[in-house]
């Protein structure tokens, strides 16, 4: 497949631009400003870090030099799965925004690009057009002439609007990281479709996952996993690490989430202890915390891995990840404990990647 057509007082020191005086007046033209205006001027630019302040919303863009959305569609009554990717490059010079469908059965992988990015750093909102439109409930991707997706989606199980931090932990607290990771769709109504080539499969009814990520750019490597289609439907899990830092510094970090009966269980370090063990067509991932033990095994079951492009932050260069959309993934989740859950889903997508 191709590649489509990448604490200090002073302002100064906090690197804002020095305030301009008012002619006539010794104080600063920032003075004269409503306080809510330059606590949200700051609050923009600590954003833009890649960092979140407790109980913030981290779905606006920051808007960091990487953004990722990613929506998964599940159908476990006719066996399908819909992947839908966005990735947006903030480069100083020259934004640019990729798109990604792939879909199962089929093996169907189409991208495309275009110029700007359209991500809105006050509203969960992207208008990369034609490509892509993202408004409060509604979804439209337009790939090529293959891939045509239009629907409306009301969330009944997201992410706790009140807890103190996102899905990164602790590490949402710091800034300048290569990479952050919020989960936070667990399930949605939804009625719509998507075009195919020459089929239309109609979503209504599927599971709905959703995600985003955001950073200096993607690890220099990276597992991933996802799925609905147990034989619970209030649940979802998902799971994401990699190796962050550099040089001697680089350590594997991950993360891992559990959205069952109303409930949301997120096990990230340091509040929990998470490790990952990722090779061979396998993804073993195990985490525990004072309450909660979770482990999931997933297997490729023998099926060829997809290869999606990956958006490097030079403009319009790529890598490519290998992922499996309908991976066996097998989850044990004890609490106190004492057994919560054991089954397996058969239409879990399990990536690895690296650039």
């Amino acid at each position: 497949m191709r590649a489509p057509r990448r604490r200090s007082a002073s302002p100064r020191a906090a690197g804002l631009p020095a305030p301009l005086g008012t002619p006539g007046l010794d104080v600063p033209e920032d003075e004269l400003r409503p306080r809510h205006g330059r606590r949200a001027g700051l609050r923009r630019r600590w954003r833009a870090t890649g960092a979140d302040l407790p109980r913030g919303d981290p779905l606006p863009a920051h808007p960091a030099p990487m953004e990722g959305y990613l929506w998964r569609f599940t159908d476990p009554v006719n066996g399908r799965v819909l992947l839908l990717a966005c990735g947006v490059n903030h480069h100083p010079r020259r934004p640019w925004t990729t798109v990604v469908a792939a879909a199962h059965p089929g093996s169907l992988v189409r991208s495309t690009s275009v110029e700007g990015t359209g991500a809105d750093t006050s509203a969960y909102r992207i208008a990369a057009h034609p490509a892509l439109e993202l408004t409060h409930d509604r979804l439209r991707a337009r790939v090529g002439d293959e891939v045509d997706l239009r629907c409306a989606l009301r969330p009944f199980h997201t992410w706790p609007p009140r807890r103190f931090l996102h899905g990164s932990g602790v590490f949402s607290l710091f800034p300048g990281l290569d990479h952050y990771w919020h989960p936070h769709l667990f399930g949605a109504a939804v009625e719509g479709t998507v075009r195919l080539r020459d089929h239309t499969w109609d979503l209504t009814g599927c599971q709905v996952y959703a995600e985003k990520s955001w950073g200096r750019g993607f690890p220099r490597a990276w597992w991933w996993g996802q799925a609905h289609g147990f034989d619970r439907q209030d649940l979802c899990v998902a799971f994401a690490g990699g190796l962050l830092g550099r040089g001697r510094l680089t350590v594997p970090v991950g993360g891992l989430v559990v959205a069952i009966g109303g409930r949301t269980v997120s096990l990230v370090p340091p509040g929990a202890w998470v490790r990952a063990t990722v090779g061979d067509g396998s993804w073993h991932v195990r985490g525990h915390s004072p309450r909660y033990q979770v482990e999931m095994t997933g297997t490729a079951e023998g099926e060829r891995p997809l290869r999606l492009p990956v958006p490097l932050l030079d403009p319009y260069r790529y890598s490519h990840s290998l992922q499996h959309l309908s991976g066996r993934l097998r989850v044990r989740v004890r609490r106190d404990g004492r057994l919560l859950y054991a089954g397996t889903s058969r239409l879990a997508g399990l990536e690895t990647g690296g650039v």
